[in-house]
Formats: structure tokens, C-alpha cells, sequence
């Protein structure tokens, strides 16, 4: 019973770990979001209910997601490292998004940010959203 006691205890202070590190990547995702279109995000999803803006950044989060437990799954039996790359490959996924942002930002006419922080459906809406999934699919991938 002690084992079994032992063992629980030992994931359940696991699982917390990995969660402050999942809630650590979607914070720097939130933020890298906020930075990227204009305007307060918290008030323009909240308060205005800007479907568009709230499209972009729940792709980003679920990519953002994608990529920490995915990380997790592979992580090596060691806590500490396993939290490690946990948060490195969680960061290197916002990190990436951002830049793919910037790079569709630099290929299209207009500004980026400006356009998907409309909320009038506009098309770049949904391409934004296809290549936060694709950088997270991608970047989950890549984990080994």
C-alpha cells in the first residue's frame, strides 16, 4: 500500500509540474498573440467577443498544446528533464508561430495583425489559423 501510496504521489507532483509548464507556454503564446495584432486581446475577446481574433488564438494555443504534450508522451523518465524539454519545445513552438506570422504577414498585402483583428471574417483569419496548427503539427512531429 505504501508503494501505491509512494506512486501516486510522485504523479500527481509530476503532473503539476508538467501543468506549470503547460500554463508557461500558453501564457508566452497568449502574450506572442497579444503583441502580434493590435489593440488590448483580453478586452477585444472578452469584452467585444471578437470571434476572429478568439479563431487566432485558440489555433495557437491548441498548437502551443500539441506541441507540450507531445513532448510530454516522449519525455524521458527523468522529471527534470522531461520539464525541460517540455518547455523548450513549447517555446520553440510559439517562437516559430510567431515568425511564420511575420513571414505570411511580409508575403501578403496589408498588415497582418490588422486584418485578423477585425472581426469582419476576413479569409486571412483562417490561413493564420491552418499555420498555427501546421507549425504545431510540425513542431510535435519533430519530438523524439
Amino acid at each position: 500500500m505504501n508503494d501505491t501510496l509512494n506512486d501516486l504521489l510522485n504523479g500527481l507532483g509530476s503532473a503539476a509540474a508538467y501543468s506549470v509548464v503547460g500554463l508557461l507556454v500558453l501564457v508566452a503564446g497568449f502574450v506572442a498573440v497579444d503583441l502580434a495584432t493590435p489593440g488590448d486581446l483580453r478586452k477585444q475577446i472578452w469584452t467585444d467577443r471578437n470571434r476572429d481574433l478568439v479563431a487566432v488564438l485558440a489555433s495557437g494555443l491548441a498548437a502551443n498544446t500539441m506541441t507540450v504534450v507531445t513532448a510530454i508522451l516522449t519525455s524521458d523518465d527523468d522529471l527534470g528533464k522531461g520539464l525541460i524539454d517540455a518547455f523548450g519545445y513549447g517555446l520553440l513552438g510559439v517562437i516559430l508561430i510567431g515568425v511564420v506570422f511575420k513571414v505570411v504577414d511580409l508575403l501578403t498585402p496589408g498588415d497582418l495583425g490588422e486584418m485578423v483583428a477585425h472581426d469582419d471574417h476576413h479569409p486571412a483569419v483562417w490561413i493564420t489559423v491552418v499555420t498555427h496548427l501546421a507549425v504545431g503539427a510540425v513542431v510535435a512531429a519533430s519530438i523524439s
